[in-house]
């Protein structure tokens, strides 16, 4: 039998700033900055699955 499940999922796209923990998207309207510790912070407490994406140049690679 299958659970009932409540979930949560906010995806942000942009340009991420480490040392402001903030998020920057363009978009048609300009431009929305989003504080990621705020965001997280509506998760805390919570177990949660958290997944980071971006296209990128690894530097775990092994030149040959």
């Amino acid at each position: 039998m299958a659970k009932n499940k409540d979930s949560k999922t906010v995806n942000r796209t942009g340009t991420f700033d480490m040392d402001k923990m903030q998020i920057v998207a363009e978009s048609k309207d300009g431009f929305q900055t989003y504080d990621l510790k705020a965001l997280l912070q509506e998760f805390d407490g919570e177990q949660l699955s958290f997944t980071l994406a971006s296209d990128f140049n690894p530097s775990h690679l092994v030149k040959e």
